[in-house]
């Protein structure tokens, strides 16, 4: 299936109808996506009010696949906006505890600042062109915005992946949010916002040329930053976010050279930290569903009491940082050979950004699985269906991996 990627232009356009198409880079985002949702409804068991979650992470499934598969900008505004509103719903209802209000409200918040003049910039293009089809849209190469209009169109979209500097939401939504909240956002949500950018890229090449470089700058200063500061974090779930923003932040900056081989990596990127991210907030749920505790120094010695998850604990963490076998590794290095193509000393912060990624996936391996227990705790292995959920986001990185391999 893979090799079919390598023939076409993945962005094309293809079946249309009624402002709907289909593109080959969608399409393994729409893939990865129900992926993800099939395993939230496998383990809606452990939730209250079940039917009620089950009808509203439906609801959210249906608006995202509109908005990979929209044509029309002003169809993936709204849906995009929908999914949004349920996000910060469902953060509210079935969040942790009483800062859950507090959270959701900075994620509608700092997505309204940006959302808003969005809406009243699509309106302008409406006038102008007549049109808000994609395809149209692209054909046409948009230059008309001013500098400020547009740095306001492409920040509604960075503030959704999101950028380092405008990413403090995205840090309160993971730690209060409750594990189904946190694996929709960390693996569909921000490819969301991913997806948009790349879309306003091809509108507007002209305008993205002349500010680009910014845009990686502040990219790689975020990225060694978050990485220094991942390894003074005590919440599992804050390393695991902050994790999340740097491999977004070296997606970005790649992205942003449009090159035929840093879209790949992109791509290929998107769907492998997708499937890692939700497995390590899926165990990090498992590890506080039985110690009442996400922080680092009381959940210590885990592989005395649940061996056989520490293992797949292991192999999460490993394909975090890019080892062999994962999909993970295939888009590193694809990103990085996209960056040092572009400016070769580049390539001193491309290492500083490996060994840091590796330094903090074993900080965070190590210090869960080793060490002096901290508590008699009364800890049982998992159920069956817990594994089979977490053999699910190994298995397509994996195999993928090997198809591409082949």
């Amino acid at each position: 299936m893979i090799f079919f990627f390598f023939n076409f232009n993945w962005l094309n356009w293809s079946m249309v109808m009624f402002n709907f198409g289909l593109n080959y880079y969608s399409n393994g985002l729409i893939i990865m996506m129900i992926l993800i949702f099939t395993i939230i409804i496998l383990n809606l068991n452990m939730v209250y009010l079940k039917n009620y979650c089950l009808m509203m992470n439906l609801m959210l499934m249906y608006f995202m696949y509109l908005v990979f598969n929209s044509m029309n900008f002003m169809l993936f505004y709204f849906m995009f906006e929908s999914s949004l509103l349920l996000i910060f719903y469902m953060i509210m209802k079935w969040g942790y505890g009483e800062f859950r209000f507090n959270s959701s409200f900075y994620l509608m918040f700092y997505t309204l600042v940006f959302s808003l003049p969005l809406l009243y910039l699509m309106f302008n293009m409406l006038n102008l062109f007549n049109s808000l089809n994609f395809y149209i849209l692209e054909m046409l190469n948009i230059n008309y915005l001013n500098n400020f209009k547009f740095l306001y169109m492409i920040m509604s979209f960075l503030v959704k992946i999101p950028m380092y500097l405008i990413h403090g939401w995205l840090l309160k939504a993971h730690v209060e949010a409750y594990f189904f909240s946190s694996m929709i956002l960390a693996s569909v949500m921000l490819k969301l916002g991913s997806y948009g950018i790349l879309r306003i890229m091809y509108m507007m090449k002209f305008m993205f040329s002349k500010f680009y470089l910014y845009l990686m700058m502040i990219n790689m200063f975020g990225m060694l930053f978050l990485s220094i500061m991942c390894l003074c974090q005590l919440d599992l779930k804050l390393i695991v976010a902050i994790s999340s923003i740097i491999h977004m932040g070296i997606m970005l900056m790649s992205m942003l050279l449009m090159m035929k081989l840093s879209l790949y990596g992109s791509y290929y990127m998107m769907i492998s930290h997708g499937f890692i991210s939700s497995g390590l907030f899926y165990l990090i749920n498992l590890i506080y569903y039985q110690t009442n505790s996400r922080l680092i120094f009381i959940n210590k010695g885990l592989i005395n009491f649940m061996p056989s998850l520490m293992m797949l604990w292991f192999m999460m963490c490993f394909c975090n940082v890019g080892s062999p076998f994962s999909l993970n590794l295939v888009s590193e290095i694809l990103l990085l050979m996209s960056l040092i193509y572009w400016f070769k000393y580049l390539f001193i912060i491309l290492i500083i950004y490996c060994m840091l990624s590796f330094i903090y996936s074993m900080y965070l391996f190590s210090f869960v699985e080793h060490g002096k227990i901290f508590m008699n705790f009364k800890i049982y292995n998992c159920k069956m269906m817990n594994f089979l959920s977490l053999i699910m986001h190994l298995f397509p990185i994996n195999l993928m991996f090997f198809n591409l391999m082949i």
